[in-house]
């Protein structure tokens, strides 16, 4: 089951597909056996558990598991030796190799079979995709800011003040200008560095319309409801592009993998440079593209995130 209120009801704009995820409090029986695990960011205990121990034997003794966690544990969970009777698990392991069974491999897949959009994110990407369809390129840019006057509860990111300006050298030196077939759309939790981008480009960039929030974050007097609805419709449109340049963030790096060919005109953004990047899959060749090594960011665009490197 899914139940995830913060900082609205998912449900509001995200929609159970092939699997019926929803939680029905009403018919919950209150002496069923429950097991509630919290693991924000580290959790030794539960890590291990997951690792090393036949967890899943373990659980099937709780009629309710409850899991509040962020970490990223799928690799390990194929790799743990004392699982491999699990069908599920043998499933996977037969038909896909397990350096790639990772959280980013199989997030699209996971997705799709989870979720699908309401009829309000329907609507507000309705028109991008309509452009799409009558032979519009789209290109796509993600500026994570961080800690800005539209995000006001985050971290600093020092070496992206000029993002939004290096992006732009880098669009003109493309002669996108010149490119009329071609859409810019431009997601961000800084209004000031998706104002710069949209004066530079006033008539081919598409923006969703919304007030900015950051979920796991949200700042007080933000209308959360239409900001989830824009945090939803940005993550759909991201998985849309012909070509997408990002900047370090998991947002944008899941919403990528949706795309059919994710690594197809993938740029990143260097701050330490202040460079953009071309992104490479690691699995295209016999060994990892040197890239790999430059920042966290490439562990998570390069789909690598549990390998060593």
């Amino acid at each position: 089951m899914i139940d995830m209120t913060h900082p609205v009801d998912v449900k509001n704009y995200l929609l159970p597909n092939m699997y019926n995820w929803t939680l029905d409090n009403k018919t919950s029986n209150l002496n069923f056996t429950r097991k509630v695990i919290h693991a924000i960011d580290h959790e030794p205990n539960f890590e291990n558990e997951i690792r090393n121990t036949k967890f899943i034997e373990t659980w099937t003794q709780y009629d309710d598991i409850e899991i509040y966690t962020n970490i990223d544990l799928v690799s390990d969970i194929f790799r743990n030796p004392l699982i491999r009777n699990n069908t599920i698990i043998d499933m996977f392991l037969l038909n896909v190799p397990l350096e790639q069974l990772t959280l980013h491999s199989l997030f699209p897949f996971l997705f799709e079979i989870l979720f699908q959009p309401s009829t309000e994110v329907v609507n507000a990407i309705q028109s991008i995709l309509h452009d799409i369809e009558n032979g519009y390129t789209l290109t796509c840019i993600h500026l994570r800011m961080g800690q800005n006057p539209s995000n006001p509860l985050d971290a600093r990111f020092e070496d992206r003040a000029s993002a939004a300006e290096n992006i732009l050298d880098f669009l003109n030196r493309t002669n996108l200008r010149k490119m009329q077939n071609t859409r810019i759309f431009i997601a961000s939790d800084s209004e000031q560095a998706l104002s710069k981008i949209v004066r530079e480009f006033p008539n081919q960039t598409i923006t969703i319309p919304g007030p900015i929030i950051h979920v796991d974050r949200p700042a007080n007097g933000v209308h959360r409801l239409h900001g989830f609805l824009k945090v939803v419709t940005d993550f759909y449109v991201l998985g849309e592009c012909h070509m997408s340049i990002l900047t370090a963030s998991g947002f944008s790096a899941l919403a990528n993998r949706r795309r059919t060919e994710p690594y197809q005109n993938l740029f990143k953004y260097d701050g330490s440079n202040r460079r953009i990047e071309r992104c490479h899959d690691i699995y295209q060749d016999s060994q990892p593209p040197k890239t790999v090594i430059v920042g966290k960011y490439c562990r998570v665009v390069f789909n690598c995130s549990s390998r060593e490197m």
